[in-house]
């Protein structure tokens, strides 16, 4: 199958360099679209090259491509570059990434105040995503209640509890992870 029309005007645009038109060709390659051939590694450079560009759709599709391990090696590291990038330029889908990766501690050490401010743009944004994930974040660690008046760990501000009574349960929980990260002194 020939390019379309379109696919010609598009790829002369990229050529002469245009970081959206980078990005549609490389979406187009992804799909298959406007007579180009479904070729990830093609799709995968257009990206790369309208991102370093400062394009921030074709960021944030790297970021998910990376964080998820879509097609290439999944790169924690990586997927945090494009998608602070990409985050901080507005992006919904960077900012549930990043957001994520600062909440839950994904390749990036845990921040949840962080990671909460980022998933809140993305939620403000519409990202339902972010949504869920932001009411998940407000439980307690160690029984699960939603909403209640949590008490939040003084060392580390990572870890919330409904009272002290789940606290010291989840404290003296000897195989938690939490306990390692926060207090590996004791």
């Amino acid at each position: 199958m020939a390019p379309s029309r379109r696919a010609k005007q598009t790829r002369r645009a990229a050529e002469r360099g245009s970081a959206a038109a980078k990005a549609q060709l490389g979406t187009w390659h992804l799909q298959g679209l406007e007579g180009l051939a479904h070729d990830h590694d093609k799709a995968l450079a257009y990206f790369l090259t309208a991102a370093d560009l400062g394009n921030a759709a074709s960021q944030s599709l790297l970021a998910t491509v990376y964080y998820e391990g879509m097609g290439v090696e999944q790169s924690y590291a990586l997927a945090a570059e494009w998608g602070r990038k990409a985050a901080d330029q507005g992006g919904a889908e960077a900012q549930y990434i990043i957001g994520r990766m600062y909440g839950l501690g994904d390749g990036v050490k845990k921040d949840l105040p962080l990671g909460k401010t980022y998933l809140q743009l993305s939620a403000a944004q519409g990202d339902q995503k972010a949504v869920a994930l932001l009411k998940e974040l407000r439980k307690c660690v160690a029984c699960g209640k939603l909403d209640v008046h949590h008490m939040i760990c003084s060392q580390c501000r990572n870890v919330r509890y409904c009272d002290a009574l789940c606290q010291l349960r989840h404290w003296q929980f000897p195989a938690d992870p939490h306990k390692l990260h926060c207090c590996p002194q004791r």
